[in-house]
């Protein structure tokens, strides 16, 4: 996995099309932290980063950055990276100002050193998540995601193991509560899937999954895995993609 240059994705929804811009970084793409924050960060960011104490959070959120703002970049046109400003939400939610954004929104996520954003049409409401489980914390975190009775059969079909089974189901969840502006605000059950099954090879050494919601059947979920780590998008069930997303 490497950090790559923005994926246009082509959207549909019937006749109508749209398009997404994907982004992957990872931790070394920052360079010279000290210089980046001229040059990537609006004046309102500049503030936030300054009052960051510790180094791993001031990283993460340089990083969460330079991906949002390289799939915005791209969607918008803008090459200054600075006149995008990304503000969050009352749950945390990122969100666009820039002159033309209009109704544009992105979704960021990270996972050890690795940062993927996602800029879309905001009618077309969408999340992403990214997520690498040890396997020595899966019994914990199914246990608290409580599997719906279609995830827990899939998970005693026993393909994929249960590592990787575990961080599609995580995934799934917070990519679906991202897309719904709450994150995981709420009860993880209401988030569950309610159907779950192989999607074919998402690109050459990868597998992929496909799957619907229990409680928001107007939404579906797509995740695949890459060297460990496990990549989810939320999406309406009428929108068809492409092309997936790449994590290399």
């Amino acid at each position: 996995m490497s950090s790559a240059a923005p994926q246009i994705l082509l959207l549909r929804r019937g006749a109508e099309e749209q398009r997404a811009c994907f982004v992957v970084v990872e931790s070394d793409a920052l360079g010279a932290p000290a210089a980046l924050p001229e040059t990537l960060l609006s004046d309102a960011e500049q503030a936030q980063f300054a009052a960051l104490r510790f180094a791993p959070k001031r990283t993460s959120f340089l990083l969460g950055r330079l991906a949002a703002k390289r799939a915005l970049g791209a969607l918008l046109a803008e090459p200054d990276l600075s006149r995008i400003d990304i503000y969050n939400g009352v749950f945390g939610q990122p969100l666009v100002r820039h002159a033309r954004a209009g109704r544009i929104d992105v979704s960021v996520s990270h996972s050890h050193g690795v940062a993927v954003a996602l800029a879309f049409p905001a009618e077309w409401p969408m999340g992403i998540d990214l997520e690498l489980v040890p396997a020595q914390s899966v019994d914990t975190v199914l246990a608290e995601l409580g599997a719906s009775a279609a995830e827990q059969a899939w998970i005693d079909a026993g393909a994929p193991d249960r590592v990787t089974a575990c961080g599609v189901l995580w995934s799934a969840r917070e990519a679906l509560g991202k897309s719904m502006k709450i994150g995981l605000n709420c009860p993880l059950g209401l988030l569950a899937l309610g159907a779950i099954a192989a999607a074919g090879s998402a690109a050459s050494g990868t597998a992929a999954w496909a799957g619907t919601y229990l409680h928001f059947p107007q939404s579906r979920c797509v995740s695949q895995t890459d060297g460990g780590r496990v990549l989810s998008i939320a999406a309406p069930a009428e929108i068809s993609f492409d092309s997936w997303p790449q994590l290399r």
